[in-house]
């Protein structure tokens, strides 16, 4: 009986720590926060799992996105508003041109404004009309982006005052108000107030930029100026210059015709006399006016014409000559492709 009890109390025998002295109390600190760490390890752990968990769905979720982007915009070439708000939102090209990128907003402004078009001419499910008016959108953003290149090597640029100002004469010469006006550029092309601001504003610099970079014109323009300060007339100044000039012999029109200037010198202008060298808002070339005769509602003129060639050349130079990296492949229009297989 006596064994049985000191066997079980071998059994419930626990060692006993050993006696703490200056010698041992460093390890015996340690024990202590070693079985602290057990508790604390166990919630850094989560922590970090919870930090990398975070990263690892963040990425994943911004490929995700990344993916679906690219599949919309340039596999499935979405062309719809909320398309459109994404580009403008996010800088994405369509394509560039002479390191210069075509942006992927601008293409999808100008096929809205096409497709806004062909709807009230009920064509806007007619396929080869629909490919080509998105080929001629994309022209039209490729055109933009080298507009913007040149106008950048030139110091060229077109401040809000001029967009505001041809707002206003638009707005004024159609005789609307402000809100007519916005309803009108609406329901025309489908585009808001601020998106026809930025297509006026690419229109003037594309203007500015015609200008600037045809020094042939330019140098024409003295040409004509010496001969008719030598007292010849257009016809004469024609008549020696050949096809670098276009005459028109005769033209009238009212004097609320709107061509960029032109009628408005002609009015301005005594009968008879030439005026100085104008170069029409939105025009695509420098006159010369001559009226002849007007009454009370109209006016009578000629005037001699030096157009402007170089940008145009260029440009059509790059098109023809697939100068142009395109990253939205469209579809080709029946009447292109058959032009190209000849």
């Amino acid at each position: 009986m006596l064994k049985k009890t000191t066997k079980g109390k071998k059994k419930d025998k626990r060692s006993l720590p050993s006696r703490i002295t200056n010698d041992t109390v460093a390890e015996h600190r340690e024990k202590v926060l070693a079985g602290g760490r057990k508790h604390k390890y166990p919630i850094q752990y989560s922590k970090h799992k919870l930090v990398w968990n975070t990263i690892f769905i963040s990425i994943a979720g911004l490929v995700t996105v990344i993916v679906l982007l690219y599949l919309q915009l340039y596999v499935w070439k979405d062309t719809s508003d909320l398309a459109y708000r994404i580009t403008k939102i996010l800088p994405l090209p369509a394509g560039s041109v002479e390191g210069e990128f075509v942006r992927y907003s601008d293409y999808l402004l100008y096929n809205r404004g096409n497709m806004a078009v062909l709807k009230t001419q009920g064509q806007d499910q007619a396929g080869d009309k629909v490919a080509f008016q998105r080929q001629r959108a994309m022209n039209q953003a490729v055109q933009d982006a080298y507009v913007r290149k040149l106008a950048r090597e030139r110091g060229i640029s077109v401040d809000d005052r001029k967009v505001d100002e041809e707002m206003d004469r638009q707005q004024k010469d159609a005789g609307l108000s402000k809100e007519a006006y916005r309803s009108a550029v609406k329901d025309m092309i489908g585009w808001s107030l601020d998106e026809a601001r930025d297509g006026i504003r690419a229109s003037l610099l594309r203007w500015e930029v015609s200008f600037a970079v045809d020094e042939a014109a330019a140098n024409l323009v003295k040409e004509v100026e010496a001969q008719l300060k030598a007292g010849k007339s257009l016809t004469d100044v024609a008549a020696a210059l050949g096809e670098r000039v276009q005459l028109m012999p005769e033209t009238v029109v009212p004097k609320t015709n709107k061509d960029g200037g032109l009628t408005e010198a002609a009015i301005r202008t005594a009968d008879g006399t030439i005026s100085g060298v104008i170069k029409p808002l939105g025009g695509d070339g420098y006159y010369f006016v001559q009226p002849r005769s007007r009454d009370d509602s109209s006016v009578t003129y000629s005037y001699l014409k030096i157009p402007l060639t170089t940008f145009k050349t260029n440009f059509d130079k790059l098109i023809n000559g697939k100068k142009v990296t395109y990253y939205v492949h469209l579809d080709q229009p029946a009447e292109q492709k058959s032009s190209e297989q000849k």
